[in-house]
């Protein structure tokens, strides 16, 4: 008698087990059916949500590069021995005008990383 009592117990308490596990997914399946999400499916639409914001937003602050500095006439200079930028965009700076802005105007024109010159490199100057 004991013995049975305790097998109808551990039935009742497997039973009970299988029940809650059973409900469980018949909950998942019920918001399924209704159009709820589960957790799952609410971190995904998160995540989803926010990835597009995100690229919205990246596209709504793009601009368009302009390079369009209009036609400049330009000739070439060879680099003589001692030559610097410096002073070669000193030479050709107009009277009252901002030579740094000339050495930064011919490093743009010649895509050249520094102010550094080779003896005999061609670069490119804007006619006055």
């Amino acid at each position: 008698m004991v013995i049975e009592t305790r097998i109808a117990d551990t039935n009742a308490a497997a039973g009970r087990r299988a029940t809650v596990g059973a409900e469980y997914h018949t909950r998942g399946a019920a918001a399924a059916r209704h159009g709820r999400l589960t957790v799952r499916g609410r971190v995904i639409a998160v995540v989803l949500c926010t990835l597009l914001a995100w690229g919205c937003l990246g596209m709504i602050g793009a601009r368009d590069a302009r390079s369009d500095l209009g036609a400049i006439q330009v000739t070439t200079y060879t680099v003589r021995p001692g030559d610097t930028l410096w002073v070669y965009a000193s030479s050709i700076t107009p009277e009252g005008g901002d030579v740094s802005e000339t050495v930064e105007q011919l490093k743009a024109l010649n895509n050249l990383p520094s102010s550094a010159l080779q003896t005999g490199q061609r670069i490119v100057v804007p006619l006055a």
